[in-house]
Formats: C-alpha cells, sequence, structure tokens
C-alpha cells in the first residue's frame, strides 16, 4: 500500500463494483418476485381450474422448464443451494420431457380441431368460428415462451405449416418485451425468429424466410454474448450452430435465400388450409347430414367365440358395414368407468 490515500481510492472502487453487483442482483430478484407473484396467483385458483387446457400445459412446462432456469440461474450463490437441493429431491415427482411435449401436442390438436385462433388462446380465450368453446372462471394467456415451445413441438415434427401461427405468435409478444427476459424463459426473440425463418421457407416462403433471417442477423449483432439461444436444425446450411445469432450459419442462410429468390422470382406461394374432415366439423359443432343408414344394420348380442361371454354376451349395435363400426352397450359398469376417468386425469 503506498498511501492512505491511494487505499481509500481502492476502496471507492470496490464499492463501485459492489454497488452494480447489487443493481444486477436487485433485477434478478426482481424477476424472481415476479415469478413468485405469477406462481403464487395460480394456486390461489381452485382445483378444477385446471379442467382449463392452458392452465395444465403451464403447470407442466413451469415444472419441466421454469422452475430449473430459476433454481439454475446464472448468477445465483450459495444462497440457492438449499433451494436447488429441495429441488433435486422432487425430480422423480416432476413431469419429463414427453409429459411436456405430449401437452403441447394436445394444445395443437385442440387449436386444429377446433379452428381456434392462436393470438386467443395466447390471451387465454378459446374463440372458434362459432363463438367460444370454453369460458374459464379467469382467463390465463400464455407467454411468449410458451407459444415459442409449442410451435417448436410442431417445429420438430416437421408439421411446419401448424408451427408457424405459434411462432409467429412467440415473436409478437417477444418483441413486446425486447430487451428484458425472464429468469424462468428458455428461449428468446433469436430463437422464435431462427425457428420461423426455416419454417417459412420449408413451407415456400424463400422472401419472408429472407425477411426474417436479416432480422434475426440485426438482433444478434446488437445483443451478442448477452443472452444465449437455442440453435434451429435443419436450415439450409446443415453445419451445427454455436449459440450466437449472428454467427456465420444464418449469414449462409440469407445468402441462399437471396440466391433462390433470383432464380425463383418473387411469386410466392400461399399456405393452405389443411383439409377438415366430417369428425372436425362435428367437434366444432357444424352440422354434417348424416347418410340413411342401410337396411341390414341391427342389434345383437355377440360372444366373439368367447366361453367367457356365453352367459353373459356383449350387447353390440352395428353403425356402418364399410367400414365396419359397431357401438357396444353395458361395456363397463358405472363405478369402472368412473374408475378410469380417475386414472386418466391430471
Amino acid at each position: 500500500m503506498r498511501s492512505i490515500r491511494q487505499a481509500r481510492g481502492a476502496e471507492g472502487r470496490l464499492l463501485a463494483l459492489l454497488l452494480a453487483y447489487l443493481q444486477r442482483e436487485g433485477r434478478r430478484l426482481g424477476r424472481l418476485a415476479r415469478f413468485y407473484d405469477r406462481v403464487r396467483a395460480l394456486h390461489r385458483e381452485p382445483p378444477a381450474s385446471l379442467d382449463n387446457p392452458l392452465l395444465a400445459f403451464g403447470l407442466i412446462k413451469r415444472l419441466h422448464s421454469e422452475w430449473p432456469n430459476v433454481v439454475y440461474s446464472e448468477g445465483a450463490g450459495e444462497s440457492t443451494q438449499e433451494l436447488q437441493g429441495g429441488f433435486e429431491a422432487l425430480q422423480t415427482e416432476l413431469p419429463g420431457p414427453e409429459d411436456l411435449a405430449g401437452a403441447a401436442r394436445a394444445l395443437l390438436r385442440l387449436q386444429d380441431v377446433y379452428a381456434l385462433s392462436v393470438r386467443g388462446l395466447a390471451k387465454g380465450a378459446f374463440e372458434g368460428a362459432r363463438g367460444p368453446l370454453y369460458r374459464p372462471a379467469r382467463p390465463v394467456g400464455l407467454s411468449a415462451d410458451d407459444c415459442f415451445h409449442v410451435g417448436k413441438v410442431a417445429y420438430d415434427a416437421g408439421e411446419h405449416q401448424r408451427s408457424i401461427a405459434w411462432l409467429e405468435e412467440a415473436v409478437s409478444l417477444f418483441r413486446l418485451s425486447h430487451g428484458s427476459w425472464n429468469e424462468e424463459d428458455g428461449a428468446s426473440l433469436e430463437d422464435a425468429l431462427d425457428h420461423l425463418a426455416f419454417s417459412y421457407f420449408m413451407v415456400g416462403n424463400v422472401s419472408h424466410a429472407l425477411s426474417l433471417s436479416r432480422e434475426l442477423l440485426r438482433y444478434g449483432r446488437a445483443r451478442r454474448g448477452r443472452r444465449p439461444v437455442v440453435a434451429a436444425h435443419g436450415h439450409v446450411s446443415h453445419t451445427a450452430s454455436p449459440t450466437d445469432p449472428g454467427n456465420a450459419r444464418v449469414a449462409r442462410n440469407v445468402a441462399q435465400y437471396e440466391k433462390l429468390l433470383e432464380e425463383r422470382g418473387p411469386a410466392e406461394p400461399r399456405l393452405r388450409p389443411r383439409a377438415r374432415g366430417a369428425y372436425e366439423e362435428l367437434c366444432r359443432g357444424a352440422r354434417v347430414a348424416p347418410a340413411p343408414p342401410p337396411p341390414d344394420l341391427r342389434c345383437a348380442y355377440h360372444t366373439n367365440g368367447s366361453p367367457w361371454l356365453l352367459l353373459q354376451p356383449a350387447k353390440r349395435e352395428t353403425l356402418r358395414l364399410r367400414p365396419f363400426v359397431a357401438l357396444y352397450h353395458d361395456f363397463v359398469s358405472d363405478a369402472e368407468a368412473e374408475a378410469i376417468k380417475a386414472l386418466a386425469g391430471p
């Protein structure tokens, strides 16, 4: 130590470092407090509210991905060791990746069969073509990270036409809060742009894929090193991507898209809606005129050649011959039906 004055100056610099640390930690704790308040508010809902598929999906996603992001967040110190130990002790009771993917696929089926608006679902509304399908007691919407995950499940399955609406909603919601992110989120605006660009490329809309990829490069250069991103696989360039969205892979995709546009011209194919079957029309409440039944449909006792059914044969009603469709009456008792429903519940 050369002098007291120099020591005082050193401590002044330490104070500045400590203040910066406290400000960062305060922001982190603020994000954790918002997460706590959000989840705590959901736990004040009655158990029956889990009939809402959006709440059920949110619960599975929180336990599988958001809680680990909070518990093992960057910047957490020794004070979180007890929290991490408690979380690890509950691992066997928590949903796994297949549970989360299954919940996302259930939302995709629900949205598809009933022709629900993705934007409406993100706001907690189940609005179909014929009005509200379901009115929850308290609407609970989806976050940008939630929408990204549902879209990514369709993306990973190669169902790019279905993934676009969810990824578009994720991009819109991420843009509203760009520059800030939640401790529990696993994705970012860059992730959503990356996946959305490739989905548009896969359905033939190269110009929009190019526009989104250029935007991704701009955000990547501006935010490089500030937030890790999830790389989208299967782009034009199949090189494995590091976490930096402004890397050479995205730049090569931009060059490839530009070349394709020069060769093909500006015309772009339009997304065509998937053909709807009579089953989906009936689910949405549409009236489908039934065909007149053929005269040889009948009811009968059926044993299927089993001696166990000789004394109590099954009651079979033939509904259709080609393809053969039959309805079995009194197949299970009321008590057995209730037991099956209880086992299938959340």
